[in-house]
């Protein structure tokens, strides 16, 4: 699991990435906790976007858990919720088709 705190934007989301990546690459279920983030943008929501897009490539599993009101409005805002798994509290990844 990778838990996000604060904010995500242009200056923290390639940290956010680089975590999420690299376990990805490990062949790992990934779970990115994003309950206790206060703020995220464009760049946030793009390494979500890329890493359920190289799950799903890659036969990996990826989801959020527990994401924030501020996240949860911007994957709507964009129109992604069908595309961005996310769990309820405590759930395993389901792998991604």
């Amino acid at each position: 699991m990778v838990r996000v705190q604060g904010e995500v934007d242009a200056a923290t989301a390639p940290r956010v990435g680089e975590a999420v990546m690299r376990q990805l690459a490990r062949g790992r279920k990934v779970i990115l906790d994003l309950h206790d983030v206060d703020f995220m943008d464009l760049h946030g929501l793009g390494v979500i976007i890329r890493a359920t897009r190289q799950a799903r490539t890659d036969g990996g599993s990826f989801a959020l858990a527990r994401p924030a009101h501020c996240v949860r409005r911007l994957v709507e805002l964009v129109h992604a919720e069908k595309e961005i798994p996310v769990l309820p509290s405590g759930d395993e990844p389901p792998a991604v088709a």
